[in-house]
């Protein structure tokens, strides 16, 4: 893969140069970043799976899932409808790819574009903003184009079987586009907030902005089509209108569909000009107007803060934090070790980036899946079944948390846990869970029950109950089928990539518990004596896991 992009690469060199960027320099940046790529693992682009020669292979890998992904609605979308029908299944199409590679860049962004882990390397040299800038463009498009490659192949092939090559190769074309307009839709705000907001600040706003993108995103992409009248729009050639000219994905949708039917008008000329200009209009306007000073912001985006806050204020903004964090852990544990690690947790949950970035947007999933599932009043959401399986899968998101507690960038510091005298580490670990039931699980679940008392009356509130210890079950459940690592002790690449075995047993049990549920609904007072044996339940679990020895923790 490295080889094709720098082909591809060399082919550009004249437009690179054009743009003011030292093309050697950007070249061999690039080539040592894409090397990287291919010797440490990651989360996202390109950096799946394990270590050392594995990196590849993963990668191939979850290219071949997005292939499969991509070819299963691309024959549900392209294989039946005629010429005149297909505008609206292709803005399905172009969406589906534009949503996934935004949410590649929103979730890998700050550690790509604004990476200063590589700063002590390149910064000392006579490396001007716009090379840098635009190297770390090319590094990520190179694998959205990848990822969108991977997602058109079926659609492209089939496009090409029944309306000729050059609509084939325009659908090709246009799916490599909307890779780049994402990267510029996405960049451009980030860039502009690295105009504006200071540097100390940058990093937490682009975080919050990131976990609050994922959410919109993902919602969006679910919500909108079942606020349409999918099997009208399906079925039915669509009419269009002016708001289409605001939508991307239409753009692309109505350049294919210029050539496929073929019909060449004021409105398909029109979303032929912006598809094909505007993301190549998006990276000059940014390489010309937002990328000045990007190398002097990116060398101080690191450093602490020079805001000196006065002792006393400092003091009492201390006292508060620390008060009430306190008086929750003594509310919810029993021993002095455990009420340490429930407020260790609450604020390093609080503080580390990462962990919000992979932890908060699950829980905003869930939300938007709820609301989504109940919005059309004939669909699932309208069944009496709804409100409990959306109480249960709900809590499948907040795994995400319990599966992310033990790793951390900073393990090196868990060399304390080593030195203090800790008897019982189950103490450490039930006081994290504890942190993430009360800081995560019980506002989540708060929201949820809310939004089904309200949909579908106060009556619920005996499921409601019965459904928060369950998941509160499974949460346990989880954490002791899971390897038992210390709080924030182990690095990224040590958690276990093989989880498949143990997700597909949690959901079949949850599967189990919520069908059970349901059958207790149909028994009187059958929900309400079933909520102090799951009560019971529960407690015996947590204690069990508060038991666990030092012969059952790893060490990272």
């Amino acid at each position: 893969m490295t080889r094709s992009i720098l082909w591809l690469l060399d082919r550009l060199q004249p437009l690179i140069r054009a743009s003011g960027a030292d093309y050697s320099q950007l070249r061999a940046i690039v080539q040592v970043k894409l090397t990287m790529d291919n010797r440490r693992p990651s989360v996202g682009l390109g950096r799946y799976g394990k270590q050392s020669a594995e990196s590849n292979n993963s990668f191939t890998r979850v290219l071949l899932v997005y292939t499969l992904i991509g070819g299963l609605i691309s024959l549900a979308m392209l294989a039946a409808p005629e010429r005149d029908r297909l505008f609206f299944p292709l803005t399905l199409q172009f969406s589906y790819i534009m949503a996934l590679c935004a949410m590649t860049l929103i979730s890998d962004f700050s550690s790509v574009i604004l990476d200063s882990s590589d700063n002590q390397i390149i910064l000392p040299r006579p490396v001007n903003s716009r090379t840098l800038w635009l190297a770390r463009v090319v590094h990520i498009t190179s694998y959205l184009a990848s990822i969108a490659l991977s997602l058109s192949i079926v659609g492209v092939l089939i496009v090409t079987y029944r309306f000729g090559a050059l609509a084939g190769l325009l659908y090709l074309l246009m799916s490599l586009l909307s890779a780049v307009l994402m990267v510029f839709l996405t960049n451009v705000f980030y860039l502009v907030l690295m105009r504006f907001i200071s540097e100390e600040k940058l990093r937490e706003v682009i975080n919050y902005f990131q976990i609050v993108m994922a959410i919109l995103f993902y919602g969006g992409y679910q919500l909108l089509p079942r606020l349409m009248d999918t099997q009208t729009m399906l079925t039915q050639a669509l009419t269009h209108q002016w708001w289409h000219y605001l939508i991307p994905p239409m753009w692309m949708a109505g350049a294919v569909d210029m050539v496929v039917r073929p019909m060449v008008d004021a409105t398909h000329l029109i979303f032929g000009a912006l598809a094909l200009l505007t993301p190549f209009a998006g990276l000059w306007f940014m390489n010309r107007f937002l990328t000045a000073g990007f190398t002097q912001t990116l060398s101080s985006i690191d450093q602490e803060s020079s805001t000196v806050i006065p002792a006393t204020l400092a003091q009492g903004q201390h006292q508060s934090q620390t008060g009430w964090i306190e008086r929750l852990s003594d509310w919810f544990t029993d021993s002095p070790l455990e009420r340490a690690a429930f407020a260790f947790t609450w604020r390093i949950t609080g503080r580390d980036r990462k962990f919000k970035l992979k932890t908060y947007p699950q829980l905003g999933f869930g939300l938007a899946y709820v609301v989504v599932m109940s919005v059309r009043g004939q669909s699932f959401g309208s069944t009496g079944f709804f409100y409990l399986f959306a109480l249960y899968f709900a809590s499948l998101y907040v795994l995400v948390a319990q599966n992310q507690l033990g790793i951390s960038d900073n393990y090196r510091a868990s060399w304390v846990y080593g030195s203090a005298p800790i008897r019982n580490p189950g103490d450490v670990l039930s006081g994290a869970l504890k942190a993430l039931m009360v800081k995560l699980l019980a506002p989540f679940y708060v929201v949820v029950s809310a939004y089904i008392l309200y949909r579908y009356g106060i009556d619920k509130i005996g499921d409601v109950l019965l459904a928060f210890s369950n998941s509160l079950i499974m949460l346990v459940s989880a954490a002791l089928l899971s390897t038992h690592y210390l709080p924030f002790s182990t690095p990224p690449d040590a958690l276990k990539q093989n989880n498949t075995a143990r997700g597909l047993l949690i959901s079949i049990v949850l599967g189990i518990v919520g069908f059970s549920h349901y059958g207790l609904t149909f028994l009187p007072y059958g929900v309400w004596i079933a909520i102090p044996l799951s009560a019971g339940a529960f407690w015996y679990l947590l204690r069990v896991y508060k038991n666990t020895g030092w012969d059952k923790i790893e060490m990272g």
